[in-house]
């Protein structure tokens, strides 16, 4: 059975299985739950029991004083529900709370979604994943070369298999090497995560959703956690290419419709005009929505793109707050 467990101030809820403590269950519910080592050290996930019933499933050396023991304090990472709860604990506002980590992974899959892009899958130690918000990238480095920043396609639920695009580019000697010589298991760190490409949860408004080809991955991360949070808003989603193929994951968003009750996916081929055609596209796509300043908006776009669209929108009285953005390179 599991357990319902609130989460003061904030009201947030979700359920815990007796199996997976609390810190688990609130990262798979998609909640931004403050935590750093996730391994009982730290003390950043600490909280206070309001009600109910907790039990220890993990052991932990952080060190609590008799008085915050008799206060109720515990730590989310080590605990288990033994009933329905009521907790206080911090819960993230912004990419800039997110503490910055360093962690030893390996690479657990590398997948082909076209013949020069792929996916690739980190798997961190089970004792301590990746923290990070929906939308945000991290650094990734192999030995003997220059680290790259890239987003991370994957739902913050899931800390310990991290998700990317990647897509091959001539001269580029990241690219060239995890597409022609990087292997299953191999080594590779991460520090981050990095950026504020993230979702605003306390607006109510639709989201429009406007990538450029592998701008995707951002976007993925994004509305597979409100999903994850059950977020009641109207989606659209255009994604943006100018290479044949581009939308390599095109039936990943169409399950979006089964899953999402006011979801829209329109994939834009831009193949044989390319770029050249891209400042009409959008000026056409933010022309469809004609009352523009009622939405948010999320461009993963060529930094051309997002400037004509930032103009478009902050002329139709879209303020700057209503608009964010994540650069992606033009080839």
């Amino acid at each position: 059975m599991s357990y319902k467990i609130t989460v003061e101030p904030s009201g947030n809820r979700f359920e815990a299985e007796p199996s997976e403590t609390l810190l688990q269950a609130g990262l798979r519910a998609g909640l931004n739950l403050g935590h750093n080592c996730a391994n009982g050290s730290c003390g950043e996930c600490r909280a206070r029991l309001l009600s109910g019933d907790i039990a220890p499933l993990a052991h932990f050396d952080f060190h609590f004083g008799e008085l915050e023991k008799q206060q109720g304090w515990f730590l989310l990472c080590s605990c288990r529900a033994a009933s329905d709860l009521v907790v206080e604990a911090y819960e993230l506002d912004s990419a800039a709370e997110v503490p910055e980590q360093r962690v030893s992974a390996k690479v657990g899959r590398i997948e082909r979604l076209q013949d020069d892009i792929l996916q690739l899958t980190v798997r961190t130690p089970r004792s301590g994943g990746l923290h990070f918000l929906a939308g945000q990238g991290v650094a990734l480095a192999f030995d003997y070369l220059q680290p790259k920043i890239l987003p991370i396609a994957s739902c913050p639920c899931d800390s310990i298999q991290l998700r990317f695009h990647l897509r091959r580019c001539a001269g580029d000697p990241f690219s060239e090497f995890v597409f022609d010589r990087l292997r299953k298991g191999g080594e590779v760190r991460l520090r981050g995560p990095c950026g504020d490409f993230t979702l605003d949860e306390a607006s109510n408004r639709p989201l429009v959703f406007i990538t450029w080809e592998s701008g995707f991955a951002p976007v993925s991360s994004l509305i597979d956690h409100a999903i994850q949070r059950d977020i009641d808003r109207s989606i659209d989603l255009y994604w943006l290419s100018a290479i044949p193929r581009g939308h390599y994951l095109s039936n990943y968003c169409r399950a979006w419709r089964d899953v999402l009750d006011d979801f829209r996916y329109h994939s834009i081929d831009l193949v044989p005009a390319g770029t050249e055609q891209l400042d009409h596209v959008i000026e056409r796509i933010l022309r469809v929505h004609t009352l523009l300043a009622d939405h948010d908006y999320y461009l993963a776009l060529p930094q051309v793109g997002l400037d004509l669209a930032r103009v478009l929108l902050n002329e139709a009285g879209v303020p700057d707050e209503q608009i964010r953005t994540s650069v992606m390179s033009q080839p």
